[in-house]
């Protein structure tokens, strides 16, 4: 007959650096990333509540992107406005100097309406190619 002998001393020996071993890679892999929570197992809740924060940060990053090219694209358009009104005042102001007939030449009505039909051009020139990263 065969006896089978345990040795209990030597189970537990092994069973308790085996747990040592676990706890030494825990640590290692926590010291290594610089994280708490390197998967599910280290804190499911933390985990849960983690990744719920990154994906709300990620959010936020891309609404401030948005914004900061809403915000350039604005810019753009505001400045090409300002530079329209600016040529606005000036036809304005030619036109209301030509009103005055009897103190204008001919020649200079004339070239009020050459600057009239120059700034009217390139208002019209703004307004075509007015554009933001190939939007207009």
């Amino acid at each position: 007959m065969t006896r089978i002998n345990t040795n209990v001393a030597s189970l537990r020996g092994l069973r308790s650096l085996n747990k040592s071993t676990n706890l030494l890679d825990t640590s290692l892999t926590r010291l290594s990333t610089g994280l708490k929570i390197n998967s599910g197992k280290d804190n499911p809740s933390g985990l849960i509540a983690s990744e719920t924060l990154r994906s709300q940060v990620s959010a936020i990053e891309q609404s401030i992107k948005n914004s900061n090219r809403a915000s350039n694209v604005i810019a753009t358009a505001d400045s090409a406005l300002g530079e329209v009104t600016n040529l606005l005042n000036q036809v304005r102001g030619l036109v209301q100097e030509g009103l005055n007939k009897g103190a204008l030449s001919q020649d200079e009505i004339a070239a009020n309406q050459l600057q009239i039909d120059t700034a009217l051009s390139a208002i019209n020139r703004i307004s075509a190619n007015t554009s933001f990263a190939g939007d207009k």
